[in-house]
């Protein structure tokens, strides 16, 4: 069952390419995966490394329309950087990704593949609909490995509850650990030529074998127009 998503239309306003990309599904979170972390570290790892050698960040695709955005709401995306090019920073100097559960380790394959920042969050934790929004001054959180990160300005998901995610660090209110169940995986995309839609489709094929997720379900917001 698809959960009430929504892009807060003053941001289409400025930026018209935002989308996310969505994938819910239910699983019993795991400890890293062995298998999982093989293909990472003989296929993925090696052609991330190659694809992206002497590559300027503003010429990849997804990192691109994130630092994009970045500058149209009024953050230094030399300052505070999105997840994906801080994944793909550690994968180019060779140092190791971190390992962290069955869920958030496809988490970070989709990202770094794509370029793209993913989060995932424990929907027994969100309280109301979901919502992309601009935060306003003042507002922030506990990241999950950081301390309190000042968020003004930046795009963030929001619930009744507050803000709780973003494309450059979650919050620890709604992490997923190994307690949680309904999964929401989160695709920031700020670019209309990435085919979204096919990257959603082999995100629920690698959470569905390295993360045995069940009953998984994507779609896109905003929802785009029909063909024809």
């Amino acid at each position: 069952m698809r959960y009430p998503v929504q892009i807060d239309s003053r941001l289409l306003a400025v930026f018209p390419a935002i989308r996310l990309g969505l994938i819910r599904f239910r699983a019993e979170v795991r400890g890293s995966d062995a298998a999982f972390w093989e293909h990472m570290d003989q296929e993925v790892l090696p052609r991330i490394r190659s694809r992206t050698e002497g590559l300027e960040w503003s010429a990849f695709p997804g990192i691109r329309g994130s630092r994009a955005a970045y500058k149209a709401f009024g953050r230094d995306p030399g300052r505070y950087r999105v997840s994906s090019e801080a994944l793909i920073r550690r994968i180019r100097r060779g140092d190791e990704l971190y390992r962290i559960n069955s869920v958030v380790d496809v988490n970070n394959l989709l990202s770094v593949e794509s370029g793209l920042s993913a989060g995932s969050y424990d929907l027994g934790k969100i309280r109301g609909g979901i919502t992309l929004r601009k935060a306003e001054p003042g507002e922030g959180y506990n990241g999950i490995g950081k301390k309190f990160l000042d968020m003004e300005n930046m795009l963030v998901l929001a619930d009744d509850d507050g803000i709780f995610g973003s494309s450059m660090s979650d919050s620890t209110r709604a992490m997923v650990t190994g307690e949680s169940r309904d999964i929401l995986v989160v695709l920031y995309c700020f670019e209309d030529d990435l085919d979204l839609e096919g990257l959603l489709i082999r995100g629920k094929e690698a959470f569905g074998k390295y993360a045995s997720a069940a009953d998984a379900e994507s779609w896109v917001v905003p929802e785009p127009p029909a063909a024809g």
